[in-house]
């Protein structure tokens, strides 16, 4: 669910749209505007300058914006300082036409602090403590350097297959030592029985790849590479399905001593 309200963000926000934010401290509550420290508004140097332009229009007015959000929850309460950037945007009618002169300002974030998970919290989701710290690292850099965080997922890939015992270096039988690409690493986790999973991770080194390489990535683009990724987690981690497995057994064991009653 984090993916999707954050790629809601990454496409930018109104007043009348805001989306319903978790909150990255209690997990239960949702972030709002705070009535008392609303988004505050600064038009930029270069938008007031082009007011100047002969052929101005208000659809080129932005500039910078700064605030707090706090989370609904009472027990909570936790504030989240935002900042990004805004322009306004034209109205459109229902069928998508242009509403006459009416204008409204479309806010972009670009740093929350505290960062805003990138995955959600499931107590059956047992991830090991080295993948979460780097989607952790991740989600700080998220808003303002996509590229970087986009480098960071793939790093809490590698260290998925850490954890699965998958080797970054062998010796050979020269006695060196050769090292294993990440590519190397998801054949070998593929070959081991996870046709799926590595199916999965091969698409998140893809996506940490053009990060390294062409430092173009969106912010949208670092959210498939999660949402991939969050799959691959639960595919591996999540003790759900093992516990609902447990949980038959022992019914139908329960079920077995007693005298048959629906036959």
């Amino acid at each position: 669910m984090e993916v999707e309200v954050l790629k809601t963000l990454a496409r930018g926000w109104t007043d009348d749209t805001w989306p319903m934010i978790p909150c990255p401290s209690c997990s239960r509550g949702e972030l709002g505007p705070d009535d008392q420290h609303p988004l505050a508004r600064e038009e930029s140097w270069e938008s007031r300058d082009w007011r100047k332009h002969d052929f101005w229009e208000p659809e080129w007015i932005h500039g910078q914006f700064h605030g707090a959000l706090v989370c609904g929850r009472a027990q909570c309460r936790e504030y989240v300082a935002v900042t990004g950037d805004w322009k306004l945007i034209e109205q459109r009618d229902d069928e998508n036409r242009w509403d006459g002169d009416s204008f409204y300002p479309l806010f972009t974030p670009r740093f929350f602090l505290p960062a805003l998970k990138l995955l959600p919290t499931a107590p059956r989701l047992e991830i090991p403590a080295p993948i979460e710290e780097r989607l952790q690292a991740a989600s700080t850099v998220l808003w303002a350097d996509p590229s970087s965080a986009g480098n960071r997922v793939r790093a809490a890939a590698e260290a998925l297959l850490d954890d699965q015992n998958i080797p970054r270096i062998a010796a050979t039988a020269k006695g060196k030592t050769q090292r294993f690409t990440a590519h190397d690493r998801i054949v070998k986790f593929r070959t081991a029985g996870h046709p799926e999973e590595a199916d999965l991770l091969e698409a998140v080194k893809w996506i940490g790849n053009d990060a390294s390489h062409e430092d173009s990535l969106s912010v949208a683009d670092v959210l498939d590479g999660v949402d991939l990724l969050e799959h691959a987690l639960r595919l591996l981690y999540d003790t759900r399905p093992a516990t609902l497995k447990e949980r038959a057994s022992r019914i139908n064991q329960q079920r077995g001593t007693r005298p048959p009653a629906d036959q």
